[in-house]
């Protein structure tokens, strides 16, 4: 029975070891056999349209505040909201019995004052005649005629306070004072307002709701393209599928902060025939800066693709043809860091500082730098030019960010920016062949890049890299790209899936 259990174990052993080999085996041949998958897509050509995007909101071209100038309790309000009013036309009227009042008493005042005058005058006349006969003093007519004179400015006084009353009055009828809407009512019969302190509004009053205006606030970093006439395209949350139109009027130069954010009035003028715009809404405003109809365009995922080192291809050796042919060869296959590392060594050497304009000097010896570095010199001088050194030229990438759309995938304000695209030589071949070619882009519109040189028409570029297998390594590799944790659209330089977005 011993000799039995001890078969039955080493049996098992046998059997144990013999699946473990068996796997591994498998494994570590499934893992050689691994290759890359890639997402590709065309160079195509098309229309691309460059905007700048803001939010705003909806107003009247015109809107007046009415109020009331005199104290009293609402006797009567002949409008209500949408009321449709002429100017001159009634709105309200606050009970007169007060001013009227006051009026009488000014009517009174005057002919007290005027019977007063009137005998003053008299005297004043029969004093002159006694005057010239000698029969009273020099001293007697002069006091006559200064009461005389006295009379006559009281006389002026109640006329103007007779004048005051009788305005009092007349501004208890509240009329429109132009042709439009009543937008807002702020009262009603039986309120009393004090205008003592200042005048409370009682209606607001457009003039003509089929032309609106945006006030849109558009940051400090696309204001520099903004300019009256161009064309603005948005939407407002009322009517999601319509896209209206409208054209810039003008660039306020006053300027907003909120939150250390500045921003700029943009007023926006806008065709409201059909009155589906109303006062108050927000508009989601896309102002067109550039369009380009027919021009040859990639993807936008192809801008932010990182391939694998291991994938990439070794540099060929080339025949000493020089200092420049050498840096010429070797910068053809340089990465965009790599471009970025290389712009910053010239920054370095010719003792350019952030923040201070570079000088003629600097510029013409960052050229030869970047000549010898292979990178173009006029993209390198175009970076030192721009203020604090954050120009989008410098033979490098557009800025450090990711993402399509953004000012680091775009030629913004028209700057060429240069970045280095993988291109599949034979898309349909088993084995894949990856080539990088630095490529001058134009404009963006969010979804393709204009392509100004480096590709043609029906190329193949590379917009993701899927390793198998490595789905771990590559969201790790996402999570530490991207500090707020939105892994699945940052690019991955090491295996796993290295997408490029759109």
């Amino acid at each position: 029975m011993a000799k039995s259990k001890s078969y039955g174990g080493l049996i098992f052993l046998l059997l144990v070891l013999g699946a473990a080999g068996a796997g591994g085996w498998y494994y570590f041949r499934a893992k050689g056999d691994v290759k890359p998958e890639f997402q590709t897509a065309k160079v195509s050509r098309g229309d691309i349209t460059q905007s700048v995007t803001a939010t705003g909101d909806l107003q009247p071209v015109v809107t007046v505040d009415i109020g009331a100038q005199v104290s009293g309790q609402i006797k009567e309000v002949r409008v209500d909201y949408n009321s449709v009013v002429k100017k001159g036309d009634i709105l309200a009227l606050i009970d007169e019995a007060t001013p009227t009042q006051r009026l009488k008493q000014a009517e009174a005042d005057l002919e007290s004052t005027r019977a007063n005058n009137r005998l003053l005058q008299i005297n004043a006349d029969r004093t002159r005649d006694l005057f010239t006969k000698k029969l009273v003093s020099q001293q007697e007519l002069d006091n006559i005629e200064a009461q005389l004179a006295q009379s006559a400015a009281t006389m002026l006084t109640r006329n103007a306070a007779l004048e005051n009353a009788r305005l009092d009055l007349s501004r208890c009828t509240i009329t429109a004072p132009i042709d439009g809407m009543v937008l807002d009512r702020k009262t009603d019969t039986g309120r009393t307002v004090n205008a003592s302190m200042n005048a409370p509004t009682l209606f607001t009053l457009v003039n003509d709701l089929t032309k609106m205006q945006i006030n849109a606030a558009v940051a400090e970093a696309d204001i520099g393209t903004i300019s009256e006439g161009q064309e603005v395209k948005f939407t407002v949350d009322a009517f999601p599928s319509r896209t209206f139109a409208g054209k810039v009027r003008m660039v306020r130069n006053a300027a907003s902060t909120s939150q250390s954010v500045v921003s700029y009035a943009t007023i926006i003028d806008v065709s409201n025939e059909d009155m589906k715009l109303k006062p108050g809404m927000t508009a989601n405003v896309s102002i067109i800066v550039t369009q380009r109809p027919g021009v040859v365009r990639v993807a936008n995922g192809s801008l932010r693709v990182r391939i694998p080192q291991e994938l990439l291809p070794k540099a060929a050796s080339a025949p000493a043809a020089g200092k420049a042919g050498e840096a010429k060869g070797a910068a053809a296959t340089m990465t965009d860091d790599e471009r970025m590392r290389a712009t910053m060594e010239i920054m370095r050497a010719v003792g350019f500082e952030r923040g201070t304009p570079a000088s003629p000097e600097q510029i013409e010896k960052a050229k030869v730098l970047a000549k010898e570095k292979g990178l173009d010199p006029d993209l390198v001088a175009a970076r030192f030019a721009m203020p604090g050194g954050r120009g989008k030229g410098g033979g490098g990438k557009a800025g450090d960010r990711g993402g399509g759309g953004g000012p680091s995938d775009r030629g913004f304000n028209n700057t060429i920016v240069t970045r280095t695209l993988y291109k599949l030589t034979d898309p349909s071949a088993a084995e894949k062949k990856i080539e990088p070619l630095s490529v001058k882009l134009g404009i963006s519109d969010g979804f393709y890049t204009e392509v100004l040189d480096g590709l043609s028409e029906g190329d193949t570029v590379i917009t993701g890299v899927t390793i198998p297998g490595g789905a771990a390594a590559a969201a790790q590799a996402n999570s530490m790209n991207n500090p707020f944790g939105g892994g699945s659209r940052g690019p991955s330089s090491m295996g796993g899936s290295s997408r490029g977005g759109r």
